[in-house]
């Protein structure tokens, strides 16, 4: 990404507009220019500019480059045809024109790294080659300040945006809130899309945070407290690659007399809670009034299950019966369960 935003930045500087207003010894021409990399959408990146050119080739060749991170380092003529050859930073460009037989009309390439430049020009008057580079360098140096204010701006953001994905991960495993995971916590499966935007994570340190904290959120929706505290959501399961009944059956004949048993496990918690649950209030227990004891848990999860999952009985006829018909009617299911 870095070569090729250097090459975008050079490639401009060969095409940097002037106000063609001064007259002179060297050549105005206006140049078109197709630029072509990896996923560009077709039909963007051309332009047509008017340029001042010293009437000498060779040197007009190198005018362009006016950039303190590139050299020429060579530089060649055949027949009619220029090449310069340079090394930047990030990686060798090599310009290249050819011109007709009475010099009014050239085609040529840039070429650097994946990008390529095609550019064609004609001859179309007289200008002043120096007052163009002085106006050249001047846009130029501004096209640096907004590019700098620019990477500035967008490593600020990232910045911004990596801290608080690195919070929100930290906060999954504890909440069992598999949306705080975010993107960064989804590469184990989708790790070229990560790869994709990893200019937006400084380091990876989002990735490895979010990484370590769906670990952990994962090993927790494995045991009984995690899994009550995701509602055994099938999301966090596919997240995690496991599914929901597969942990059920792994943590139900294990569970004990927990809210898990009691909601998740009705086969394993019938038993128990024949044993630990009949007598007490139901409606009690389910607006909190009722007494806690090693058992108030199991049993109210049980009773909630119960009461989703047991058929409702038929409304009676009268206002008066749907009154008491309420009042009974968590009584009556209990002794459905209880097999009385």
């Amino acid at each position: 990404m870095k070569s090729r935003m250097f090459a975008v930045a050079l490639a401009g500087a060969l095409a940097l507009p002037f106000s063609a207003g001064a007259q002179g010894k060297d050549e105005l021409w206006e140049v078109s220019s197709q630029m072509n990399m990896p996923g560009m959408p077709p039909g963007m990146g051309a332009s047509t500019q008017r340029i001042c050119q010293d009437r000498d080739p060779a040197k007009h060749s190198a005018q362009g480059q006016n950039m303190d991170k590139c050299r020429v380092t060579d530089r060649r003529q055949s027949g009619n045809t220029f090449t310069v050859t340079m090394a930047c930073p990030d990686g060798t460009g090599v310009l290249e024109q050819t011109y007709n037989s009475a010099r009014t009309e050239y085609k040529g390439s840039m070429r650097m790294g994946d990008m390529v430049m095609n550019m064609s020009g004609r001859k179309v008057g007289s200008c002043d080659a120096q007052h163009a580079r002085g106006e050249q360098n001047a846009q130029q140096a501004q096209m640096k300040a907004d590019v700098d204010r620019a990477q500035a701006k967008f490593a600020t953001d990232a910045k911004r945006g990596q801290e608080e994905a690195i919070q929100n991960c930290a906060k999954a495993a504890d909440t069992m809130d598999v949306a705080k995971l975010g993107m960064w916590g989804q590469c184990h499966a989708q790790p070229e899309f990560c790869k994709s935007y990893a200019t937006l994570d400084p380091g990876g340190k989002a990735e490895k945070a979010c990484t370590a904290s769906r670990t952990q959120l994962c090993a927790k929706f494995q045991t009984p407290d995690g899994f009550v505290m995701a509602q055994g959501s099938e999301g966090t399961a596919k997240v995690c690659g496991v599914s929901v009944q597969a942990v059920k059956t792994s943590l139900c004949p294990k569970a004990g007399a927990t809210a898990f048993l009691g909601r998740y496990c009705p086969v394993e918690a019938k038993p128990l809670a024949q044993q630990h649950c009949q007598g007490r209030n139901f409606t009690a227990m389910r607006t909190g009034g009722a007494p806690k004891d090693q058992y108030y848990d199991f049993c109210t999860a049980y009773f909630a299950n119960a009461d989703l999952q047991e058929p409702r009985t038929p409304k009676p006829a009268s206002a008066a019966d749907t009154v008491k018909d309420g009042v009974g009617q968590g009584v009556n299911k209990l002794r459905g369960l209880f097999g009385r």
